[in-house]
Order: C-alpha cells, then sequence, then structure tokens
C-alpha cells in the first residue's frame, strides 16, 4: 500500500513538471539559419525546421566568432545562433552569433 502511495505521489510530481509556466527572463539559444532579419526583428529557422522570431535592439550584440560585428554584416541564409530572453510574452534577441565560416554571399 505504501508503495503504490509514493508512486502516484511521482507521478504526479512528473506530470506536473511539464506543466510549469516559462519564467520572465529565461533565456535559450537558437540555432539555425536567418529567414529574415531587419531594425526590429531577427527571424531563424531552426534544425527542427520551426520559425523563431525575436526582437532586436539597441543592446543586442552580434559576434562572428570572437570579433563584433554590426546588424549589417548578418545575411539571409547565413548559419547563426540567436540567443533570446523571454520577457513579459515577448522575446527579446540579446546575442547574433555568426557562423565563422564563410557568409552566403562571398560563396556566389
Amino acid at each position: 500500500m505504501r508503495r503504490a502511495f509514493v508512486a502516484m505521489i511521482l507521478l504526479g510530481v512528473v506530470g506536473l513538471a511539464g506543466r510549469a509556466p516559462a519564467h520572465d527572463g529565461h533565456q535559450h539559444k537558437v540555432m539555425g539559419k536567418v529567414v529574415t532579419i531587419d531594425e526590429k526583428s531577427i527571424t531563424v529557422e531552426a534544425l527542427d525546421a520551426k520559425k523563431v522570431t525575436g526582437m532586436l535592439g539597441a543592446d543586442t550584440k552580434y559576434m562572428r566568432d570572437k570579433t563584433a560585428v554590426t546588424r549589417a554584416d548578418v545575411k539571409i541564409g547565413e548559419r547563426v545562433v540567436v540567443v533570446i530572453v523571454e520577457e513579459h510574452e515577448s522575446a527579446t534577441v540579446k546575442q547574433v552569433l555568426l557562423g565563422t565560416g564563410a557568409s552566403p554571399e562571398s560563396k556566389k
């Protein structure tokens, strides 16, 4: 009887773990290719083919390897890792990390 009770408690805890709401300020990384980019946002097609859009701001950092670059250096089709922070039901991009290989423009 005691084992059945403990098993039910454990199953309840495991079942509730997937239902926890997202916390503001949580960072996550999205790896994929740039689909669109403009002054306000970037959309990346992730490795699982889902498209993720994040808002760009004045504090967004752009890096290629260990070198700072600008938003203008980010090209459509380029491989990136985007660090996104979810706050107040919006996704803000903190960093755009560009691949160290040649950009899609230079391959033409």
